[in-house]
């Protein structure tokens, strides 16, 4: 196509698209009059229109402002995220909106739109999540451990009922056990086992602590340094003595005092255990009779060791 012929097309193309832009603006204007008159559902449909041929922060915000008022609770928590994903300068706003959301899924008692509101709020701020919303994710069956580890904090300050507090910090402290560690994970279990009146969470936090502690026990043990091991193996055992790995960490415990020349606290620690142990003896509760026959006693059914005969 020569040049001269180029022109008039490219004129009427410019022309075509200059109208499209005023027919976007002014659907936009019209879309802002009919929310401004209290016709919220008729301006979403029309932002939805404009979204689809041009999108935008500004769309977003009006989509997200209009579904809100409209009461359809999952399109603005949708329309809020767009908000941030499309301008980032505008997270916060767009945070702030799915708090307007989250309130109005409490005020009409929608637990879907609300979880999904407050997840999204975490999404883009996780560290202004408020207390009462992160009880709400906290409690979700789904949730990884990393997100109950920044949640579970807040969850717990907004939690007023003992139980519910005593069940959130055994969570927290099992999802730090998978995320950070046993070290930080005691921490929970050891508040639970002094504050929980509640048989279940009570054994629960028992198994979590002798599990926890045996096994810094056995770090601690590899690594040589016996003393600190001896401490976590009392631990482990006094969170249940009668429980199968509490009896191993007293028979552990017992190794190491009869290694450091304590040969009474190992009698004691071996006696223990067969004391602990189901009738007949199972083989935690033999081996710790047999430790006692080499050191020259016999093993009792009562809470003492008596030496063989001779």
């Amino acid at each position: 196509m020569s040049g001269r012929r180029l022109r008039p097309a490219l004129a009427l193309l410019l022309a075509t698209a200059g109208l499209g832009a005023c027919g976007g603006e002014d659907a936009e204007r019209q879309a802002d009059q009919a929310y401004a008159d209290g016709r919220p559902q008729e301006a979403l449909a029309a932002y939805r229109d404009i979204a689809g041929a041009t999108g935008g922060g500004r769309i977003w915000a009006k989509i997200a402002a209009a579904a809100l008022r409209s009461e359809r609770l999952a399109e603005a928590t949708d329309a809020y995220l767009h908000l941030a994903g499309e301008d980032p300068t505008r997270v916060r706003e767009a945070a702030a909106g799915l708090q307007a959301v989250a309130r109005a899924a409490e005020r009409r008692e929608d637990r879907s739109a609300l979880q999904s509101a407050v997840l999204g709020l975490q999404t883009l701020v996780p560290e202004a999540v408020p207390g009462r919303y992160a009880l709400v994710l906290a409690q979700r069956p789904d949730v990884e451990p990393d997100e109950l580890v920044l949640l579970l904090p807040g969850a717990i300050a907004a939690a007023g009922e003992q139980t519910v507090v005593d069940s959130l910090l055994l969570r927290y402290g099992r999802a730090l056990q998978v995320t950070a560690g046993c070290g930080q994970a005691l921490l929970q279990y050891r508040a639970v086992l002094r504050r929980a009146r509640d048989s279940s969470l009570l054994a629960q936090a028992r198994t979590s602590t002798a599990d926890c502690a045996f096994g810094l026990g056995r770090r601690a043990q590899s690594a040589g340094r016996d003393d600190d091991a001896a401490l976590w193996y009392a631990e482990a055992a006094r969170a249940d003595t009668a429980a199968e790995l509490g009896r191993q960490a007293l028979v552990a415990f017992g190794d190491i005092r009869l290694r450091q020349g304590d040969t009474l606290a190992a009698a004691l620690a071996y006696q223990a255990v067969v004391s602990a142990s189901p009738p007949p003896p199972d083989p935690i509760g033999r081996a710790a009779a047999d430790r006692l026959a080499g050191i020259g006693l016999t093993s009792s059914t009562g809470d003492t060791a008596r030496p063989s005969a001779p």
